[in-house]
C-alpha cells in the first residue's frame, strides 16, 4: 500500500468516526433529559416524605439556627 492510500483510508475513517460520535450526542440529550426528569422526581418525592413525616421541622429549625448564625457573622452568643 502507498502512503497516500493509507493516508485517504485513514482520513475516511476519521470522518466516519467524527460522524458516528456527532449522532451519539444528539441520542444522548434526550436520554440526559429524561435523567434529570426522574432525578428531579425522586428528590421531590424525598422531600415530600421527609416534610410529611416531622422531618421537615428539625430541617427548618437547622436551616434557621444556620442563618442566624451567618447573619451575627458566626459569633457564638
Amino acid at each position: 500500500m502507498s502512503i497516500q492510500r493509507i493516508n485517504n483510508m485513514s482520513s475516511r475513517i476519521a470522518v466516519n468516526l467524527q460522524a458516528k460520535k456527532l449522532s451519539l450526542k444528539s441520542k444522548q440529550k434526550g436520554a440526559s433529559a429524561l435523567e434529570y426528569l426522574v432525578l428531579a422526581a425522586a428528590i421531590v418525592l424525598i422531600i415530600g416524605l421527609a416534610l410529611g413525616s416531622g422531618l421537615g421541622d428539625q430541617v427548618t429549625a437547622a436551616f434557621a439556627d444556620l442563618f442566624s448564625d451567618a447573619a451575627s457573622g458566626g459569633a457564638t452568643p
